[in-house]
């Protein structure tokens, strides 16, 4: 069966613009909500990249969890200060079921997260 890849902002992004993260402890700011499908029916594919508005780096904490945040995963990272660029943080990672994608800061509103989602449907065999 052929796939399909439909290019699509992250689900918590207006418009895609970058979402600021403003939690600084769990649950956390919502980045995105993967599809419901289920693999190997579909999944979105998803590229995160973080920038910083800060002087000074802030230690932050992206959480992929299906709902519950203890029962997920978490990334421990560290945004560079304002002016560094922004680092990536989420290359690819393939998500489904609903999964979401949630993100904390030390410091809320200095963290601004964006990227996009290749939504892949038509995998099943």
């Amino acid at each position: 069966m052929a796939q399909n890849f439909t290019a699509m902002t992250l689900s918590a992004a207006t418009n895609g613009a970058p979402i600021k993260i403003a939690a600084t402890a769990t649950a956390g700011t919502t980045i995105h909500t993967a599809t419901s499908s289920d693999m190997p029916e579909g999944c979105d594919e998803v590229y995160l990249y973080a920038g910083s508005t800060s002087i000074s780096a802030i230690k932050c904490t992206l959480q992929i969890s299906s709902g519950n945040v203890t029962d997920g995963q978490s990334i421990n990272f560290t945004c560079p200060a304002a002016y560094n660029g922004p680092i990536m943080i989420l290359a690819g990672h393939r998500i489904a079921d609903g999964v979401v994608i949630t993100a904390t800061a030390a410091t809320a509103e200095r963290v601004n997260i964006w990227g996009h989602v290749n939504r892949i449907s038509g995998q099943g065999t």
